[in-house]
């Protein structure tokens, strides 16, 4: 049976606005851990391991990990690494902040790679103090121009141009040092001039480097704190990755405040960042129970390890805006691969995307409308077969108020719930919405109840 929205099973949202963010994070649960802690605890009071299905960042398992022994699973790459930083911080001391620090400010690799890196790094300065004195077109042509990577394969610049001459310098470089196509430089070339500047880019290049070469204990954790750093410099609308400053309108006029904004991004001192993030994860409180994280496809998950756990937690990306490509960057920088970067058709013709989107990024089938509805029932399907009772997060959507439609209507969702489980019951949570995403159509408006829980009961 359901039992319908109540006085009773409204709570409220416990507004934790300082709770640890490791990134930005399209509908992040940090306002919303009181309310699901309680609805897991009901579903489940015997307080056994949580397993939660779709982690992100892990904020949930990180509220849960106070009170029990957690699972993280998802198909990120980034997900997992992050989730390991934050249930089993580092444990660094004042003199492994400095050392870690100077390393990556001043290390014989970031040498190298400053080295390589010299003649954009030094045409994006000029081109920006003549931007500040009036003169954009320098700016707006980096700005604009493909990262190294795809230069370097398939040309797309003016040949005499002073961007060109430094772009093919630094490539001649890479090459002479041994870092085109390597690892060790997979920011740099994909992301460089792009998302950040690009001394900022060699720095986390170096970050990224730094947490390789460190022991299994510490590599998850110091490579968050690079991703976190990343975050924190992205040079975009909103501090996400969803795509690359657009420096013009779609009438080709420049936007107001692009200088400034650029400049601002790129004049973020990453170093200082990097040190500012190595503390703060330094001072989480590691999960009291044991800590388990997957890099998995959440039925895989449920199928191999569903004995060991006593409650899932879920929460699908509902929308195509959710991660898609929201996250790209980061799971590239965890990787540190090559990937074949995703083509676009733009009047007709087809090129490359301007966001260095990867050509195999996830696609979730809870976005898909014809897959969506067997993506629940095999959710449902998995966890009751392991006789695991389901806390949902769902967030509504009302046709016409102005927010992306969910490609299952809660009626469906529940229904779906209800051919499985023995009762089903939902709890709205007030006072909370979900960020946003940037301007004009992506600038959704709010809805009334921005979350609900589908508990389901065993």
């Amino acid at each position: 049976m359901v039992v319908l929205i109540s006085t009773a099973s409204k709570v409220q949202a416990n507004g934790q606005l300082n709770a640890f963010r490791p990134i930005y994070y399209l509908g992040c649960k940090v306002s919303l851990t009181s309310a699901i802690r309680a609805a897991i605890d009901e579903v489940d009071p015997s307080g056994g391991r949580m397993v939660d299905l779709f982690a992100g960042t892990g904020v949930v398992a990180s509220a849960m990990g106070a009170s029990r022994d957690v699972t993280t699973v998802d198909v990120q790459e980034y997900s997992r690494v992050i989730c390991s930083a934050v249930l089993r911080p580092p444990r660094l001391s004042a003199a492994d902040t400095r050392r870690l620090s100077t390393d990556v400010a001043e290390g014989q690799f970031t040498t190298r790679l400053l080295w390589c890196l010299a003649p954009l790094m030094e045409h994006e300065h000029k081109s920006l103090i003549r931007a500040v004195q009036g003169d954009v077109d320098g700016l707006i042509e980096l700005l604009e121009a493909p990262s190294l990577v795809l230069t370097e394969e398939f040309g797309f610049l003016d040949a005499d141009s002073p961007l060109t001459e430094a772009t093919s310098e630094v490539i001649r470089r890479m090459r002479a040092e041994g870092l085109w196509n390597a690892p060790e430089t997979t920011v740099a070339r994909n992301f460089g001039g792009v998302y950040f500047s690009y001394q900022q880019a060699a720095l986390l290049d170096a970050a990224l480097n730094v947490a390789a070469r460190s022991g299994d204990d510490v590599k998850d954790a110091l490579t968050a704190v690079a991703i976190s750093t990343a975050s924190t410099l992205v040079n975009t609308v909103g501090k996400q990755f969803a795509q690359p400053i657009q420096p013009r309108s779609k009438s080709g006029d420049i936007k107001a405040g692009l200088v400034k904004t650029v400049q601002r991004d790129r004049s973020i001192d990453m170093s200082a960042s990097y040190k500012s993030w190595l503390q703060k994860y330094a001072d989480l409180t590691p999960a009291a129970g044991a800590a388990t994280m997957l890099r998995d496809d959440y039925l895989d998950a449920l199928t191999a390890h569903g004995k060991d756990f006593s409650v899932v937690y879920a929460d699908p990306p509902y929308t195509r805006d959710h991660y898609s490509r929201f996250y790209h960057v980061l799971e590239t920088m965890c990787l540190r691969d090559n990937p074949q970067i995703s083509r676009v058709k733009k009047k007709g013709e087809t090129t490359f995307s301007r966001g260095i989107y990867r050509e195999e990024r996830h696609q979730s089938p809870f976005c898909i409308r014809s897959e969506a509805p067997r993506a629940f029932d095999l959710l449902f399907g998995a966890a009751r077969a392991h006789d695991l009772p389901l806390v949902l997060s769902y967030s509504p959507h009302e046709a016409g108020d102005g927010t992306h439609p969910r490609v299952v209507s809660m009626a469906q969702v529940i229904d779906l719930a209800n051919a499985h489980y023995k009762r089903v019951e939902i709890s709205v949570v007030e006072g909370m919405s979900h960020n946003k995403l940037n301007h004009n159509n992506l600038n959704l408006a709010k809805r009334e109840h921005a979350e609900i829980l589908l508990k389901c009961f065993c």
